[in-house]
């Protein structure tokens, strides 16, 4: 990198300190180093399960390093998810599970579609049910269990609220491995849409909503948690891998609609996204990659964390 470049970002890093207007700051590996004097925040996990034996244990042990602790919500288990949840608690009494007592819709259901529905059957109602079990006034991530954290990563992100109005937006890549060939999603490799976040848990944050519709012939309903506009948003490195084939429900994997990951031209992506200089080199090597897939329980037996 340039000296100019170093310049610019020095300012960006700054005027974001400094300026209320500056509501946003997009943090490159050369910036991350400016907050390695800083230890890390540990947050509390908000994490919700459904039917995820395969994946929950490499996930959960990725990112227990960097946490306080954490509430584990699940629904309706039948794959042993519920069994590893409670084992996981009292093997690690800082979680705590949280088992909701309805069947809930998945996002993008055409059930949602539906005019009358029962509000205990929806995201939002679910996701509230989790969120109101952890601690006010402490920092809280939102984890899901079919990604797998890069501990280190993770705990830089942890550097960087400095405030507590400080919110970090956390991307992801969407991989697959298959017979030892790491493949990514065609249309969407990186996202970083900011549903999953670092955030200072207090009375400013408001409930999850539930929003529903229609955009061009796409049905959407999902559940959103609104970040007061007050919050300024700080977009981070690249931090986990993603891994939605791997749920039982996903579990069909055909490698001609995938893209080799060597094939993906990622720097297409990155400028889309604004996501320039935020991919450590680590998180694109394909051992590397292999090596977090291969943790998974992919027989999907019973297990004990």
């Amino acid at each position: 990198m340039n000296i100019l470049n170093i310049i610019k970002d020095v300012n960006r890093f700054l005027s974001f300190y400094t300026l209320k207007k500056r509501k946003y700051l997009r943090i490159n590996e050369t910036m991350q180093q400016l907050y390695a004097w800083r230890e890390p925040i540990k947050p509390y996990a908000f994490i919700r399960a459904h039917n995820e034996i395969k994946t929950i244990d490499s996930c959960l042990k990725s990112i227990l390093p960097v946490l306080k602790g954490g509430v584990i919500g699940f629904n309706s288990c039948t794959d042993g998810t519920k069994e590893y949840i409670f084992s996981f608690c009292e093997k690690y009494p800082q979680f705590i599970p949280a088992e909701y007592p309805f069947d809930v819709i998945p996002g993008n259901d055409i059930r949602y579609q539906q005019h009358i529905l029962d509000p205990n059957t929806r995201l939002d109602t679910y996701y509230n049910f989790v969120w109101d079990k952890l601690p006010k006034n402490e920092w809280v991530i939102k984890i899901d269990v079919d990604h797998i954290y890069h501990t280190e990563h993770i705990r830089d992100l942890c550097r960087l609220p400095l405030r507590k109005e400080d919110c970090v937006i956390l991307s992801r890549i969407n991989m697959h491995c298959h017979e030892g060939v790491c493949y990514v999603h065609p249309k969407w490799p990186l996202l970083e849409e900011g549903d999953h976040w670092l955030i200072f848990n207090d009375e400013s944050l408001p409930k999850f909503s539930f929003s529903r519709g229609w955009t061009d012939d796409y049905f959407y309903a999902w559940e959103t948690l609104t970040i007061p506009s007050k919050r300024r948003l700080i977009f981070g490195i690249l931090s986990n891998w993603h891994f939605p084939v791997v749920k039982n429900h996903r579990n069909t994997f055909n490698p001609n609609d995938w893209v080799k990951l060597q094939d993906c031209d990622l720097k297409k992506h990155q400028k889309k996204l604004n996501m320039q200089g935020r991919i450590p080199a680590d998180m694109l090597d394909e051992q590397k990659i292999l090596t977090a897939f291969n943790t998974f329980n992919l027989t999907g037996k019973s297990i004990s964390p």
